[in-house]
């Protein structure tokens, strides 16, 4: 397997992603931020040049805001209603607090568009987001559910696929 310098960069911001211990809502920030930093970084749309928008839902819980502002990897906007999704021109979203119902009609709301999703309130992750953010057993993880990630039109590459809780196990 050919390794890259950028590969490795993304193996190190994953490693609190497996082996760091949450103890608080700060380090889960700094973890969540990491684990979205290094999907976003390994993904590709075919029509966004330069730095995506990540949309991040006022419902989210472990995203902080604050710490991703002046992110070399994504832009980041603030949204607090959710039909603003639509009009925000996001490349990429990150849901809170949502149902999975919810996720999917904002999903299905932005049909046509290549916009990747992520979620903090989807532990099946079989419907909804591409991606979904899991704390188990003191542990911060990621499922990938590869229909919802095929429908976004967005690559990704296969390595981070390989990091999800599905590709450790």
């Amino acid at each position: 397997m050919k390794f890259t310098y950028r590969f490795l960069i993304f193996i190190s911001l994953f490693i609190s992603h497996f082996a760091f211990s949450m103890t608080g809502d700060e380090e889960m920030q700094v973890s969540t931020n990491k684990i979205v930093e290094g999907i976003l970084s390994f993904s590709h749309w075919p029509k966004v040049a330069g730095q995506p928008l990540l949309c991040v839902s006022n419902q989210a819980k472990f995203f902080n805001l604050g710490k991703a502002e002046g992110n070399p990897v994504f832009r980041v906007v603030a949204i607090t209603n959710p039909t603003d999704f639509l009009s925000a021109g996001c490349d990429a979203i990150y849901f809170g607090r949502e149902s999975v119902k919810e996720q999917n009609d904002i999903i299905s709301s932005l049909t046509g568009k290549n916009i990747l999703t992520i979620s903090e309130n989807n532990a099946d992750c079989v419907a909804g987001a591409a991606f979904c953010l899991n704390r188990r057993q003191q542990l911060f993880k990621f499922s990938v559910n590869l229909d919802s990630l095929s429908r976004s039109g967005v690559r990704v590459n296969s390595d981070v696929l390989l990091l999800s809780k599905d590709g450790d196990e």
